[in-house]
């Protein structure tokens, strides 16, 4: 589902095991307690099983490349933590908003994430509706819990590609049809100042 890029400075080095995980799209399983001090560097890029399977998960027409570089280190802040630095870059095609047409994006992020044995994380409690508009956006995400001693990076660049695909898609230049455009003068005349206008007059007759 995946090809690693092996070449100086995006090597294994043994410390890591790497797998599939059954049902998805695009993954590459890291052991976590066979990372060295200095950490794990890997280069990914989805190969054409992979690439379908993911434009059929994000409902789009198709990915048309994806790769992401990652770096995996032991936190030397916390002990059993680890951070994840990535680069993604992929080339999509989507759907216009407007005209339903095919439009082809490019997307080049980085990221962080930060992973932490599941016994070291605090259930989160569901917030109420008050409490969620509270919510600092700038605030750092929660951290990821590590299953089973391993970190599924394929997945993690997976939901990054996700995040960053266009919500709203639009073709450059597209715009709506005339007949779907409010007409201006009818809009004052179905205003509310208008209709308010019209009831006065009907009663006075």
């Amino acid at each position: 589902m995946f090809r690693r890029l092996d070449r100086p400075g995006f090597e294994s080095r043994g410390y890591v095991v790497s797998k599939d995980a059954p049902g998805n799209e695009f993954s590459h399983v890291v052991e976590v307690d066979r990372i060295g001090p200095e950490g794990l560097t890997l280069a990914l890029t989805a190969d054409e099983q992979a690439r379908a399977a993911l434009a059929r998960r994000f409902r789009i027409p198709a990915v048309l490349s994806f790769t992401a570089r990652i770096r995996l280190m032991p936190d030397q802040a916390v002990a059993r933590q680890y951070v994840l630095k990535g680069e993604i870059e992929a080339e999509v095609e989507q759907v216009c908003v407007v005209s339903l047409e095919s439009v082809r994006q490019s997307i080049s992020e980085h990221f962080v994430r930060r992973f932490a044995p599941a016994d070291m994380i605090e259930p989160q409690t569901d917030l109420g509706e008050d409490e969620s508009e509270w919510l600092d956006p700038d605030a750092e995400d929660p951290v990821d819990p590590i299953e089973g001693g391993l970190i599924d990076v394929g997945a993690v660049v997976a939901e990054e590609l996700a995040l960053a695909l266009d919500p709203y898609p639009r073709k450059p230049g597209a715009d709506l049809p005339v007949g779907y455009r409010p007409d201006v003068e009818e809009e004052v005349k179905v205003s509310p100042f208008a209709a308010l206008a019209k009831l006065k007059a009907g009663k006075k007759v």
